[in-house]
């Protein structure tokens, strides 16, 4: 398989990190934070992000705790998935833990004031995750 696109999301409550990468180098690079009023207006933000940055799959953080399992926040990324999913986009879950810790670390690191969201350093997380696991998250229909 050549190389794909993709965009990293780590799907919050109120905004959506976003963060673009692709498979051959395995580099994600954060985008932007973006506000999120509810599911349609998430999915029509993470269309046209994918589109202005020719990206081929969506890759979704899933917040597990720290055995694996499944949190509640997960519902948010499955309903994410499926929206996007319904309208064609291809899309992976990817099992993800504590990346918004590894994201205030980085913030830091970059000297980000405080204020700031990392939401969009927490989607390169997940993207780090998803290509060092070789993509083997979980594929929606």
């Amino acid at each position: 398989m050549g190389p794909v696109r993709v965009l990293g999301i780590d799907p919050g409550g109120k905004r959506l990190g976003l963060a673009v990468g692709d498979t051959t180098t395995g580099i994600a690079t954060p985008l932007e934070v973006v506000v999120s009023r509810s599911l349609d207006d998430s999915v029509s933000k993470i269309v046209a992000v994918m589109a202005e940055h020719t990206a081929e799959r969506a890759i979704i953080g899933l917040p597990t705790d720290v055995d694996g399992r499944e949190t509640p926040a997960c519902r948010r990324s499955h309903a994410l998935a499926g929206a996007l999913a319904e309208i064609g986009v291809l899309t992976v879950l990817q099992p993800e833990h504590l990346s918004t810790d590894e994201a205030r670390r980085r913030a830091r690191a970059l000297q980000r004031r405080p204020s700031r969201p990392v939401d969009d350093l927490a989607a390169q997380v997940i993207l780090e995750e998803f290509f060092e696991g070789c993509g083997h998250g979980s594929p929606t229909p």
